[in-house]
């Protein structure tokens, strides 16, 4: 069971050696995981393939069931697994899909799917077709990267992603546009690589004027995720935000990592990068103080309540931030290189912290559970990172995902870029301003939303409205890596 497990994590994170072929390649996304029937549509007649080999005629619409290893269609029983294809897109849940629709013996519903394909389903739910051109560009080379990378270890769990926010949002064929699309033709098979290997290209909404050095928030020193301070000055719904936590809150938080203070009475920022993001946070309570990775804080407390580490004063800026340094010329266009590549992941070297279950053994129900919810898409990237680097620290997520339920936790899209991107920054918390306790809350001010690393798709999106093409965008996120083409 823990081999199992932690062979999901894996499978999730993208940590295995992968020499990727001239073929193109299909993406396994998991749409449904036993639901009680799949309703499946076509403007096309269906055909369903069953684990015998053998074809069964579906017609335009039919509801399949799940019967132990077999699916029920009618009055039919055939047996599992099972594709299911038409000449025509296949519908379900209120959804249009290209490829295959596959039925695993556990009743997981898959849509198989051409890797371009797939990123067609993927850009216009990341991104709005109205934002610039090159931006487009640089997330359909991301979004296709990370997709490959999640392909690597299908059979640990029969799926490469899940289509929600927990991976990369993926609806389908029904949200294509003219812009997206031509944005994947114009960059078709491309990825990003580092040296000779697929680069881990995670991304976030707003960094908040400068993004985070993958080894403070996730544990690894990675030589292309090291923080990068936002070149140009712009604006989005998360400039700045505010956050009223009941302090009530704040101590069950840190009581879920195991970081118990009593009555919690201040917060310091004991650690900041050079960016001004905190790292570390020092909680000071009635029965002592514990300091605490401001990353694994933000996890407990809620990465939608706690939008980023990029804590601020609430006074603004005196200088802008914007660099003045000279930029280099935008880069021409490089021709493709030939190349052969092996995937390097991210793994190993987390942060330890205080906790009351240290090394603690979990039973097989409770590994169990803990694996569906990972499959619900309960935990962030960022989460299941720190469950495989610190196996110890399961039972603690298991709490904290017995208490969120089993819902996947969606963040809702970008808003659309504005016309102008005026405004400077807060500046950063420093370590003598402490946030305390007022009439039972805490308030944390920060600007940013998401974990910081990589790439910021609102910096990203102002630079290409600046001019920049999309490598030198990524040159700037991810130093050191080059886009190379797979196929």
């Amino acid at each position: 069971m823990k081999n199992t497990f932690k062979l999901c994590l894996l499978s999730l994170l993208s940590i295995l050696a992968f020499t990727l072929s001239a073929e193109s390649r299909d993406i396994y996304v998991r749409l449904a995981d036993r639901p009680s029937s799949a309703a499946l549509t076509s403007e096309g007649a269906m055909t369903l393939v069953d684990a015998a080999g053998k074809s069964h005629g579906l017609g335009k619409s039919a509801v399949l069931k799940p019967s132990g290893v077999s699916v029920v269609v009618g009055k039919h029983k055939y047996p599992l697994p099972a594709y299911i294809s038409s000449s025509k897109l296949l519908g379900f849940n209120g959804r249009k899909y290209r490829g295959k629709l596959f039925l695993t013996k556990e009743f997981v519903l898959i849509n198989v799917v051409d890797v371009e394909d797939y990123v067609r389903g993927v850009l216009p739910a990341e991104a709005s077709s109205s934002w610039p051109k090159e931006y487009l560009k640089v997330q359909a080379i991301i979004s296709r990267t990370y997709g490959l990378l999640q392909s690597l270890n299908r059979s640990a769990r029969g799926y490469d992603v899940g289509d929600t926010s927990s991976n990369q949002v993926y609806k389908g064929a029904g949200v294509e546009t003219s812009a997206t699309n031509q944005a994947i033709k114009e960059t078709e098979g491309e990825v990003l690589a580092y040296k000779d290997a697929l680069a881990f290209t995670p991304f976030h909404s707003d960094s908040g004027g400068h993004t985070a050095t993958n080894a403070h928030v996730w544990g690894k020193d990675v030589p292309y995720l090291k923080g990068v301070k936002e070149p140009v000055a712009y604006q989005s719904p998360n400039t700045s935000w505010t956050a009223k936590i009941p302090a009530s809150q704040v101590q069950a938080a840190l009581s879920k990592i195991g970081s118990n203070v009593g009555r919690v009475k201040e917060v310091r920022v004991a650690e900041s990068d050079a960016g001004g993001r905190a790292i570390n946070l020092t909680f000071v309570g009635s029965s002592g103080s514990s300091s605490v990775k401001s990353s694994i804080f933000r996890t407990a407390i809620g990465p939608n309540l706690l939008k980023s580490t990029m804590l601020t004063t609430g006074v603004p800026m005196a200088e802008a931030f914007e660099d003045k340094t000279p930029q280099p010329p935008a880069k021409t266009e490089a021709k493709e290189p030939e190349w052969s590549s092996n995937v390097s992941g991210v793994s190993g070297g987390g942060a330890s912290f205080k906790t009351s279950v240290a090394n603690a053994l979990m039973s097989g129900n409770e590994e169990a559970r803990l694996m569906q919810m990972t499959s619900d898409g309960v935990f962030t990237s960022a989460e299941l990172m720190d469950m495989l680097i610190n196996p110890d620290k399961r039972k603690d997520y298991l709490n904290v995902g017995i208490q969120r339920g089993s819902e996947a936790k969606k963040a809702p899209p970008p808003a659309p870029l504005p016309k102008s991107l005026p405004g400077a920054p807060m500046p950063a918390l420093r370590p003598t301003e402490p946030i305390r306790e007022e009439n039972g809350f805490f308030v944390f001010r920060g600007r940013g939303w998401g974990h910081g690393v990589g790439l910021s798709q609102w910096g990203a999106q102002a630079l290409a409205q600046k001019g920049w093409a999309a490598e030198r965008i990524l040159e700037h996120y991810y130093p050191g890596t080059t886009v190379k083409r797979f196929k």
